[in-house]
């Protein structure tokens, strides 16, 4: 009887270790599926943090096209200052010497008159 009551435990044996089998590839199945879900909410992760970084940079490009804006605009008021400097320049010189055309037209019409007048006038002594 000692062969039944072998064959008996090492088919117990057997279906003990086949149910550990089967339990610890439960177990991997389930730590696979653990990692395939880390991996995706650490992939997420990644995504994220990419995208903050690209929205970082972008609004680090935008503050720097502001402040290049800024100094043109500034460089701009600086030029337009010049100009408007020149231009107010340039009339009160065009005001200065449309003055003085007029004076000299004045003065040469005045002096037309006297000219002509001296000749008008007899000689004394004719």
């Amino acid at each position: 009887m000692e062969k039944p009551d072998i064959l008996k435990i090492l088919n117990d044996e057997l279906l003990t270790a086949y149910r550990k089998i089967n339990a610890l590839k439960d177990e991997v199945w389930q730590l696979e599926n653990q990692l395939q879900d880390r991996d995706e909410v650490i992939k997420m992760a990644v995504e994220k943090e990419k995208e903050k970084e690209m929205e970082t940079e972008k609004e680090k490009e935008i503050q720097a096209l502001k402040e290049k804006v800024e100094q043109l605009k500034n460089q701009l008021k600086e030029k337009d200052d010049v100009i408007t400097k020149e231009v107010k320049k340039r009339r009160a010189r065009l005001r200065a010497y449309l003055d003085c055309l007029a004076e000299l037209t004045d003065c040469q019409a005045k002096a037309n008159i006297l000219e002509a007048s001296l000749h008008q006038e007899p000689a004394p002594g004719t």
